[in-house]
């Protein structure tokens, strides 16, 4: 852009103040000298030595202005863009974390990926057995089952939109690795036959945990644990259970000792760990967040570690939802049934 061009937008007109001053300057000298030269030459002098530079730096002076005012009203503008997305995210957060807090919620979206990983296999039967085995484990009300239920069966159609639940569920419960692990780990648990899960299954699982914000890294040690935290954590719930029923009275224990007490013996031992030696020790390990090296030093300060941040009256002083320490409490329950596992097979040893 010329001088011209950056003046008219600048809107400066051009002064010949020291243009007027070398002309009468010019023709003085022409007058003295008796020669023509000076009142020619001076003018030009002063045009190019005043007049344009002062010109210039008046109109680079308004344009830099202009500018800087322009940089300043953007600036202010992206601030202010960026102060409402960050309010409208917290917002948005803020839901999130509510949505995470509901149990209905929760359960929904476990049988809803559930229900979608074995829409594909053709007899169910085992499946369901193993999911009313969780929604029982999880003590849900009538309603939250029935929405269970529910979520279950509408993943099982053919015209289930996978792509529209991942869009919701990112919207309403967002990415949070705790709660995605946990849903994960569930519906593994439902898909799960005699410790394996059927190729197509899996691969769907995989398919939908990528989706639905889990990373490859975390599906693989969920595949590799098989869901070992959780039968851990319920392992704990059913121990606690048999410790509760040993403080009944023996003579009140002794008058079930029929058919009804053969039926609860099965039904226990159904339920239990499946998995022994090495395996329940690797797992319970990785539990721990620890390999096969530890030593019981190491195991007791891992366990004390992990209980201090996943004790549930921890998490209710820093203001989770009864619902969501319900959540966390499962954790809490894995950590003490792997460190119980571990204390009594590491005093056998010794």
């Amino acid at each position: 852009m010329s001088l011209s061009e950056k003046g008219r937008e600048a809107g400066i007109k051009f002064s010949y103040k020291g243009s007027i001053i070398g002309i009468v300057l010019g023709i003085v000298l022409a007058v003295i000298c008796s020669h023509i030269l000076p009142a020619i030459i001076t003018p030009l002098v002063a045009f190019f030595l005043y007049d344009r530079p002062k010109y210039k730096e008046a109109v680079e002076k308004i344009l830099t202005q202009r500018r800087l005012q322009k940089e300043q009203e953007e600036k202010a503008l992206e601030e202010a863009r960026i102060k409402e997305e960050k309010k409208v995210e917290k917002k948005i957060k803020a839901v999130q974390k509510k949505n995470r807090e509901n149990k209905a919620s929760l359960y929904e979206n476990i049988y809803t990926v559930a229900g979608y990983i074995l829409a594909n296999q053709e007899d169910l039967t085992e499946y369901i057995q193993n999911a009313e085995d969780v929604i029982t484990y999880f003590k849900a009300s009538k309603e939250e089952r029935r929405l269970a239920v529910e979520a279950f069966n509408y993943a099982l159609d053919p015209e289930f939109n996978v792509d529209e639940f991942v869009e919701n569920y990112l919207l309403y419960i967002g990415k949070n690795r705790d709660y995605i692990n946990y849903v994960l780990t569930y519906a593994l648990i439902i898909a799960t036959v005699d410790d394996n899960i059927h190729y197509d299954a899996k691969d769907r699982l995989v398919a939908i945990g990528k989706a639905m914000g889990s990373s490859m890294a975390a599906l693989k040690r969920l595949f590799k644990s098989n869901g070992a935290e959780a039968r851990f954590a319920r392992e704990f719930e059913k121990q606690s259970q048999e410790n509760l029923s040993d403080s009944t009275s023996v003579s009140s224990f002794e008058s079930k000792n029929s058919s009804s007490g053969k039926k609860k013996s099965k039904k226990s031992s159904s339920s239990s760990y499946n998995h022994t030696g090495a395996e329940k020790t690797s797992e319970a390990l990785d539990i721990l967040q620890l390999d096969v090296s530890a030593t019981f030093d190491d195991i007791k300060k891992a366990y004390k570690k992990l209980m201090l941040k996943y004790h549930p009256d921890r998490l209710a002083s820093q203001g989770l939802s009864e619902d969501m320490v319900a959540i966390y409490t499962d954790k809490a329950k894995a950590i003490q049934a792997a460190f119980d596992y571990l204390k009594k097979l590491y005093s056998e040893v010794i």
